[in-house]
């Protein structure tokens, strides 16, 4: 019975890796269980900020009525294309991820996290700024 137990736990770690398919240069929409696998499991690790990646990575936090997510969407996948090789882009729709995004206090959309690689906390702006401004955030934070 325990092994059971042991093979299903291990069985729910490793299917969220594998059901990711992250491609670099492009916007990445990924789920909850992704999000805990590649980026932070905010549920084991409530208190601090343990990042998973090894590359920079913006998230998009987004939803699908979101006029201003619409428009920004474009930017962002001019920005996966330019910065290939060195920032992951990934988009979580806040109606399908409800919990991520009530864990980390997401009430307006869009919003951007920037987390960079290393390790240091990621920084968080809302709204849908130009491509210059988002580049400002990215070579700041990612510096």
């Amino acid at each position: 019975m325990k092994l059971k137990v042991i093979i299903l736990l291990f069985l729910m770690c490793i299917l969220p890796l594998a059901n990711a398919q992250v491609k670099d240069g492009k916007v990445n929409k990924i789920t909850d269980g992704e999000y805990k696998a590649l980026v932070h499991d905010y549920t084991y690790n409530t208190d601090s900020w343990v990042f998973k990646g090894k590359q920079n990575v913006v998230i998009d936090f987004s939803a699908e009525w979101c006029g201003p997510c619409k428009a920004l969407s474009p930017t962002l996948e001019e920005l996966a294309k330019e910065y290939a090789g060195k920032v992951l882009f990934y988009k979580v729709d806040i109606d399908e991820c409800k919990e991520l995004a009530q864990a980390y206090g997401i009430r307006s959309v869009p919003t951007m996290l920037f987390c960079p690689a290393n390790g240091n906390t990621p920084t968080a702006i809302t709204g849908a700024y130009p491509k210059e401004e988002i580049i400002n955030v990215m070579e700041y934070v990612f510096k």
